[in-house]
């Protein structure tokens, strides 16, 4: 029991070195209970220089998880809100106010509407970056969706519409790009409607991106009209009026 008394102690001495730099620690005597005690204080800050890019390599690799899990894709890495206000691209005020009030809770939502290439998905996916650091965001476009379901009825799937209606319906905020219904299918129109239901049910906030030729046809579908009509009540409508950015800078024309 001696031999173990006296070895315990030199087990768990603390080394008189830092480990990182191999400063010498500065011995202390400290007293508990009035039990003297000499420890070994750092005389160096490489413990909490250590613990701080810790932290910073975790939050690294959250928020890459997280940018994962968005599905932002890499042609909006780069994209921000700061770049695109001094690219001056339209509706970024509304952007900015968005974020700011955003309430995961509220149900309200933004409707983008506009031409080809002017910057619609762009502020989207800027809001959602803002916001990724804090809540649960989803990007994802109608075709992706509707995709993903018509495979789930397949025979060798792992998932069913429901589960996957019950994931989409988790996220904070979805943005859902391209949402052009093919209004000659009923099951993609009814699958449209469930959708929405849920997220009217649930009070949900998305972002809707949409030319405005898409909306003339949906809107013309007599089944639509209660999905549309919710749409109204919990979004804001931005029209984006500028011209496609990239045939401004690329040029060219479709004959």
């Amino acid at each position: 029991m001696d031999t173990i008394t006296k070895i315990i102690p030199e087990a768990i001495k603390v080394s008189p070195v830092c480990g990182y730099c191999g400063k010498e620690k500065t011995p202390q005597e400290i007293e508990f209970m009035g039990i003297k005690k000499t420890v070994w204080a750092d005389a160096c800050n490489c413990y909490h220089e250590m613990f701080i890019k810790t932290e910073k390599e975790k939050h690294v690799e959250f928020l890459k998880n997280k940018f994962q899990s968005a599905n932002i894709g890499k042609r909006y890495e780069n994209i921000t809100l700061e770049s695109l206000i001094k690219l001056k691209t339209e509706h970024t005020e509304d952007a900015e106010k968005y974020i700011k009030e955003f309430n995961p809770e509220s149900g309200k939502g933004l409707h983008f509407i506009g031409e080809f290439g002017n910057g619609k998905t762009s502020v989207g996916h800027a809001i959602l970056k803002k916001l990724l650091p804090d809540y649960n965001c989803l990007f994802i476009t109608w075709n992706e969706f509707v995709t993903r379901c018509n495979y789930a009825k397949s025979y060798d799937s792992e998932e069913t519409i429901e589960q996957i209606l019950n994931w989409i319906s988790k996220f904070d905020l979805v943005m859902l790009d391209e949402f052009v219904i093919n209004t000659r299918y009923e099951t993609e129109i009814n699958l449209a409607c469930e959708l929405f239901d849920r997220w009217y049910r649930d009070n949900k906030c998305y972002i809707l991106i949409n030319n405005p030729c898409d909306i003339e046809e949906m809107t013309n579908i007599k089944k639509l009209g209660k999905l549309f009509d919710r749409v109204y009540e919990q979004t804001t409508k931005h029209i984006f009026k500028n011209k496609s950015y990239r045939r401004q800078v690329y040029g060219g024309k479709y004959d």
